[in-house]
């Protein structure tokens, strides 16, 4: 009998769910889906696929029970932050190696993961949980300005407000609170009304991608990250980092140092920090694979090692393997919607074509498909991506800037 992995959902857009599933069939694993959505891949690629609210993490074990009495199931992974809990609880529950359940909620809600910190403090932001009004203005006492308020549940960069001013506080209180609610997105079920307060970092913006194999972290390296302000949305990473070594040696130091501190001792994570030129600063970190094609892309095309196959050696409770080819860089550049409306199309994609370097070109959304923009919404208006890759960062960065300059989404008011 043929070994199995159950995935809980795909990530969203086709090239990055392609990409685990590829990583399966290359490993020889068969893929066992849970997912609320029906998955239309390659049949090929798919053994078999269940539907069920994943979510509701009782029904997800459940469904996995029922998919490992049928096949010999050697894995279970997921590869966004909604399935992190019922992975582990799953992992747990089949004899398999992944996140202690009991660790997990931390990689879930940003005031867990800085409490379980505390030992920590000279990686950590001041920052306060807010759940209402009157621990609002305790925390704006105590964290200051500037500041950042967002949920402790979200992902993906959603319901970030910068807070410049004690004005600033209530407004984006009250906004966040109508949002983050199960019945606008059923992530915030379990984290409904909370938010947190924490001072606002300076300096670049990096994340760190890695495995953790028996208690052993091993990095992939870290990615230069740039976002827009004022809502800190993520449009371009280059892997690998243009720091220094002494800076990036500095930010190893921390991940292995948090994510030990926080109980992950199989599985892969997503670290995101600050770089202000003397020392890192910790902003989250996931217990799952980093998206906008990250892991799935940038990561092996720069080093010729695929971090979704490692990700899978290391959910059977192998060790991943380590890059062989000599180091190249990689990249990607979003395209965004420049104002909400209806989506036409994205002109300049015939030109980019041309450009030396490109290996992927992706619109993700539908022409004629609404979108809506930042802070009505977090996710619609990211319509697309360009995929590079060259010998340095800095002709990949050239690469994307050329990119970026021929490609022009077309939303009409």
């Amino acid at each position: 009998m043929t070994d199995a992995v159950i995935m809980c959902n795909l990530r969203p857009n086709q090239l990055e769910h392609h990409a685990a599933l590829r990583a399966a069939h290359r490993l020889g694993l068969k893929v066992l889906l849970i997912t609320d959505q029906k998955a239309e891949v390659a049949p090929s690629l798919l053994a078999e696929q269940i539907r069920v609210p994943t979510y509701d993490i009782p029904q997800l074990v459940a469904a996995g029970r029922e998919l490992a009495a049928r096949h010999r199931v050697a894995a279970v992974v997921t590869w966004s932050d909604r399935d992190v809990l019922g992975t582990a609880e799953l992992a747990r529950a089949l004899g398999l190696p992944g996140l202690d359940p009991g660790a997990a909620p931390a990689f879930r809600n940003k005031h867990l993961m800085r409490t379980a910190l505390a030992e920590l403090p000279e990686y950590l932001p001041r920052f306060a949980r807010v759940t209402g009004v009157a621990e609002l203005e305790s925390a704006a006492e105590y964290v200051g300005t500037p500041a950042v308020l967002k949920p402790t549940g979200a992902a993906g960069s959603i319901g970030i407000f910068e807070i410049h001013r004690h004005a600033d506080l209530r407004p984006a209180f009250d906004r966040l609170t109508a949002y983050t609610r199960p019945e606008v997105h059923p992530i915030f079920a379990t984290s409904t009304g909370e938010l947190i307060l924490e001072e606002f970092l300076t300096g670049s913006e990096h994340s760190v991608e890695g495995y953790v194999h028996q208690g052993r972290v091993t990095l992939a390296g870290v990615t230069d990250k740039t976002t827009l302000a004022p809502f800190h949305t993520e449009t371009r990473h280059v892997f690998p980092s243009a720091l220094p070594a002494g800076a990036t040696a500095a930010i190893a130091r921390m991940t292995e140092a948090v994510v030990g501190r926080l109980g992950l001792d199989d599985g892969v994570f997503h670290l995101e920090c600050k770089w202000d030129g003397e020392r890192p600063r910790l902003v989250e970190v996931a217990a799952r694979v980093g998206g906008d094609h990250i892991t799935s892309h940038l990561v092996p095309l720069a080093t010729g090692t695929s971090f979704y196959e490692n990700t899978l050696r290391v959910a059977t409770g192998a060790a991943p393997l380590a890059p062989t080819a000599p180091p190249l860089a990689a990249g990607v550049q979003k395209f965004l919607a420049p104002h909400a409306g209806i989506f036409r199309g994205l002109d300049g994609l015939v030109e980019a074509t041309a450009v030396p370097g490109l290996e992927h070109l992706v619109v993700d959304t539908r022409p004629g498909a609404t979108v809506r923009v930042p802070p009505e919404h977090y996710m619609e208006y990211a319509l697309g991506a360009a995929v590079v890759r060259a010998g340095t960062p800095a002709e990949v960065t050239a690469a994307l800037d050329t990119v970026q300059s021929l490609v022009r989404p077309v939303v009409d008011h």
